[in-house]
């Protein structure tokens, strides 16, 4: 007999394995070999428990998380029409299109049009069954006077004028010249900009300027010279001999020596006066210029676009160059970039400077805890290279001409070993315009709650090393983290003297905190405002998107992934202590009335039909795979959009 010589020896095999092992004429069990294996251990109780207990926490793990293998396809109408037909243009390819010319043939296949809805019940179908035999009505149209994808849009008994085989698109010329300034999203980066970028024939006349300034200084810290031209010399910081790049691992300088900085002529930038504004946080995925809108309409005064990479900027991505767009309600408007070398993040500031004539500053990303983008040495990596993150401030700062430029980052890498504070004092020299400290290190992501008596520390720390700020007023300083109601963010910002409080995870569960900050309450919102909502987000998408079958399933798409953190929101009615805190997790709870019970479910497919009400039933080959997996129910389907 074979005796196990650790509590789980012997086990490596699963019994259901062993047990489906064939048998032989004689009853003993044979391998594939034909060779008799060794006889089955028999497991004590303590040791069955203990695997049982094993795999109880390998399946638990397996829940949780994210799912990182996400993948999403366009889905297109079954047949297909020209691009420039359809939007009542001549193609010039001809009979050599490989896409249909003929719009009855297409009109006669294509899927009935799509409503919108504007009743809104608390009972199911929780909308008016009635608002079907209405007229269709196209957001993009509405909005814009025309619509973009013509004879393709899924509303487009809205403008079509004619019948049979004379048939076209209806023009509002006159609203479409009038609300030019008002609702037509700037920054529209030109395909042939993409072109000259793939190719390296876009100059960077100031960026290779400042890679001259970088060689001749080589070995050396750098500094701005003060405003104003103060004789004031800038703060000086230990640097290693023969070190580019001094750092403040682990919260301690490992230099002996200090160096007096060089100086570089400093440019002078547009004033940022932010005070009493509120600031919605630059989030990848959800923060897209549909939910900026919906912010904006509740409030936010200063919006930021999602991260984008440097890298990917200058390599001509079409997806990275569409995070720049902006809509005209957007007040003030930044673009976020992550970098891992001062070459590259200012040849990416020249790009995005001299391309987006609407922008009103430009941020750089040091806090990115995400592994992909931390490996590479951008994002929260830079926090342990104070030399490199100075000098890709500097280089962007001396591309950007008068665009100012901010910088959001953490408290440090590692728990317990915060480093910010070591480098307040030289965020003058290096010619930031505001910084805004999330207070949490990249190690804790997001758990546990946010630091606040640090940042209050790092706020006491810039302002006393601003004398080098020549008597302008002092930069602005926004922390960030956990703020979730009105109340609390007035009571943080007086307690620790920040400018205000950039909102993140607070906005993508309740958009309308920037009412309750600007109201100074607690708002009860009730189901109906809420489905209002997630109804004026679903125009807003196909007014970016599009409105034909692409468009509308793209809209689809980032209305189930908003939906996946609006569920999270908690009606005031309901709880027990205010105001809310947004680590609580509730259990499972009836709401008020049947719709704020649906709007509470987690279950990724709820969200699908609530997505339904407004865009029409998801095609068969359609299917929504949460970010979470928590989230997630059924099978290992593949995620569209």
């Amino acid at each position: 007999m074979v005796v196990p010589e650790g509590p789980l020896a012997g086990t490596t095999r699963l019994h259901s394995e062993v047990e489906a092992t064939d048998v032989g004429v004689d009853g003993a069990a044979v391998d594939d070999g034909g060779e008799p294996p060794a006889k089955r251990v028999k497991l004590s109780g303590a040791q069955r428990k203990a695997l049982a207990k094993e795999r109880s926490a390998v399946e638990r793990k397996e829940k949780k998380g994210m799912n990182k293998s996400r993948r999403f396809q366009k889905v297109h109408d079954e047949q297909d029409i020209c691009w420039r037909i359809a939007c009542g243009r001549g193609c010039e390819l001809g009979e050599k299109c490989k896409f249909s010319h003929d719009i009855p043939a297409y009109l006669a296949m294509k899927p009935p049009d799509l409503h919108i809805p504007t009743g809104l019940l608390t009972v199911p179908p929780f909308v008016e069954a009635s608002d079907a035999e209405r007229t269709p009505r196209c957001p993009y149209f509405d909005e814009y006077g025309y619509c973009r994808v013509g004879f393709k849009c899924r509303f487009l008994g809205a403008h079509l004028d004619g019948e049979g085989t004379s048939v076209a698109v209806r023009r509002n010329e006159e609203k479409a010249e009038r609300v030019k300034e008002t609702v037509v999203e700037l920054n529209n980066v030109s395909s042939d900009l993409m072109k000259r970028l793939r190719k390296w024939e876009f100059p960077f006349t100031r960026a290779k300027e400042f890679a001259q300034i970088l060689k001749a200084n080589e070995g050396h810290s750098m500094a701005f010279a003060p405003i104003g031209g103060s004789s004031l010399a800038p703060t000086e910081l230990p640097i290693e001999d023969g070190e580019e790049e001094p750092s403040v691992e682990n919260g301690t300088s490992k230099s002996t020596s200090t160096n007096q900085p060089r100086i570089v002529e400093r440019l002078e930038k547009r004033r940022l006066h932010w005070q009493g504004l509120t600031y919605l946080a630059p989030l990848t995925t959800v923060g897209n210029l549909p939910f900026r809108r919906l912010c904006v309409d509740f409030g936010a005064d200063i919006t930021c676009g999602e991260m984008g990479l440097a890298h990917s900027f200058l390599q001509g991505s079409k997806e990275e160059w569409s995070l720049v767009r902006r809509h005209p309600s957007e007040r003030i408007f930044g673009v976020q970039m992550a970098g891992n070398h001062p070459t590259q993040t200012a040849n990416c500031a020249e790009v995005i400077g001299d391309e987006c004539p609407d922008l009103d500053f430009v941020d750089l990303n040091a806090g990115c805890p995400i592994d992909l983008v931390y490996q590479t040495g951008s994002g929260s990596a830079l926090l342990n290279m104070a030399g490199k993150l100075g000098k890709c401030l500097m280089g962007m700062n001396y591309a950007l001409k008068d665009v100012p430029v901010t910088l959001k980052m953490r408290t440090g890498v590692r728990d317990g070993m915060p480093t910010a504070h070591k480098l307040m004092p030289r965020l003058y020299d290096w010619g930031i315009s505001s910084v805004t400290l999330h207070g949490r290190t990249r190690q804790q992501r997001y758990t546990r709650l946010a630091d606040w008596s640090y940042i209050q520390q790092c706020v006491k720390t810039l302002r006393s090393g601003s004398s080098g700020n020549n008597g302008f007023d002092p930069m602005p300083f926004w922390g960030n983290g956990d703020c979730f109601s009105g109340v609390e963010y007035w009571e943080t910002v007086n307690a620790t003297g920040v400018d205000g409080i950039m909102i993140g995870r607070g906005a993508l569960i309740k958009p309308w905190l920037f009412t309750e900050i600007k109201e100074r309450r607690d708002w009860d919102i009730s189901s109906r405002e809420r489905l209002d909502l997630i109804r004026k987000y679903a125009e807003f998408g196909l007014c970016h998107f599009g409105s034909d079958t692409a468009g509308i399933n793209t809209t689809r798409r980032y209305l189930c992934e908003a939906l996946s953190f609006l569920h999270r929101y908690i009606p005031i009615g309901l709880l027990e202590v205010l105001p809310a805190k947004l680590n609580d997790r509730a259990p499972a709870f009836r709401g008020r009335d049947e719709l704020e019970t649906l709007l509470a479910s987690a279950d990724s497919r709820t969200w699908v039909k609530i997505s339904e009400m407004f865009l029409g039933p998801a095609p068969a080959e359609w299917t929504f795979v949460p970010k979470h997996k928590s989230n997630a129910y059924g099978g290992d389907e593949e995620a569209q959009g």
